[in-house]
């Protein structure tokens, strides 16, 4: 059996994920470990549907409902908090650790995963945007990591073979809502404007940073990371239509595409049964059904928050953990009325500025430049709300 621990399991991935298990009862996945923040009526549902599980909760409230409630639970639980996670890690000896968890709550996870020899099936985009330099440094094996997202999905799926043919990759980026329209326009957009995106189903977090091109920026650096090519040789081309997930280019000039449906539940089940390629039971892409396939040029001087995140990248050090930790209490206030959409971009340049940016030689670096920004907005903004 192949034993799992579900990190976020009460977010889209994680119900992705369990939805994926339970479809294919007959396989040889094993449900052993289930984390969530505050969603007490949806983890215990699946709590019931996977008894051999134990479970951690982000808050400690929320811990103490559940298990009143429930007492019988209280002998399942690893915990609560960082601490719980890290402990229901090193007790379930999972083989694959689904990490699913939204922001810097998810690098810790994903470090002890990696040090325990675990292959991690890596949704939490701030664990190599924040993470990736240290990741590099304590040599651990980026390989154990198996992307869950469809745009380096699909950028594994194009390298694999002779990598040495390869000398540019490629992201496409749907646009989002707004890429048709100036800057300068969206000022008074609401949230509602800014979490309908036109292809995907995403958490408001992520839908946000897509509005804004800045999730690409994080994309960019995971690839860095990922596929261990320079920032010159990774390219962004818009693509509204989200069938075609990356492209490489071969040093001929010619192009490899990987296409897809706009599900998520893609890169998850590669996840879960790699290196085994299996039947996707959702449907496949029918060609004859394609309208158009559109690309644009994708000019990064109109998306300023892409080129702060890319300026962070090229600072490396703790400039990463500043642009994500600025990103996530800005995102929060946006989404709470606080502040307008464009005035994310400006919290982030202003920590970004306002930064010394040092070395980042341990976890606890990064966690220091993300406990810095926070305290830098809530003390420059009072109607900031922190996390």
């Amino acid at each position: 059996m192949k034993r799992i621990v579900i990190l976020g399991s009460t977010g889209s991935i994680g119900r992705s994920t369990l939805e994926i298990v339970e479809r294919q009862k007959e396989s040889f996945l094993e449900v052993v470990g289930l984390v969530a923040d505050t969603n007490i009526d949806q983890l215990e549902k699946q709590l019931d549907s996977f008894p051999g599980a134990v479970f951690a909760l982000g808050k400690e409230d929320a811990h103490t409902t559940l298990t009143g409630r429930r007492p019988e639970m209280g002998a399942r639980s690893a915990g609560t908090g960082n601490s719980g996670i890290l402990k229901l890690l090193r007790e379930t000896g999972p083989d694959l650790v689904v990490n699913g968890l939204v922001g810097i709550a998810g690098l810790s996870p994903t470090i002890e995963a990696l040090r325990q020899g675990c292959q991690v099936a890596l949704a939490n985009k701030e664990s190599l945007v924040t993470g990736g330099e240290l990741i590099g440094q304590e040599k651990m094996e980026m390989r154990r990591i198996i992307p869950v997202d469809s745009e380096h999905f699909s950028l594994s799926m194009c390298l694999e073979g002779d990598r040495k043919d390869v000398s540019e990759i490629i992201l496409t980026a749907s646009g989002g809502p707004f890429y048709r329209r100036d800057y300068s326009e969206l000022g008074d957009v609401t949230v509602r404007e800014v979490l309908d995106h036109p292809t995907w189903d995403m958490g408001d977090k992520v839908t946000v940073d897509s509005a804004l091109m800045l999730n690409k920026g994080f994309e960019v650096i995971e690839a860095h990371y990922l596929f261990d090519y320079p920032y010159r040789d990774i390219r962004v081309i818009i693509h509204p239509q989200s069938l075609v997930h990356s492209l490489v280019r071969l040093r001929d000039g010619s192009l490899l595409a990987h296409m897809g449906p706009a599900d998520m539940k893609l890169p998850i089940i590669n996840a879960l049964y790699y290196p085994e390629n299996v039947e996707f039971p959702w449907g496949t892409l029918k060609l004859e059904e394609i309208d158009k396939l559109e690309f644009v040029r994708f000019e990064s001087a109109n998306f300023p928050a892409f080129e702060l995140a890319m300026k962070a990248a090229e600072e490396g050090g703790t400039a990463p953990a500043v642009l994500n930790a600025a990103d996530e209490v800005a995102v929060r206030t946006f989404l709470s009325g606080n502040i307008g959409f464009l005035t994310i971009i400006e919290w982030i340049d202003n920590a970004l500025s306002s930064h010394s940016t040092a070395r980042v030689g341990g976890i606890e670096d990064i966690m220091e430049a993300d406990r810095w920004t926070r305290e830098f907005l809530a003390s420059r903004y009072e109607e900031a709300v922190i996390i």
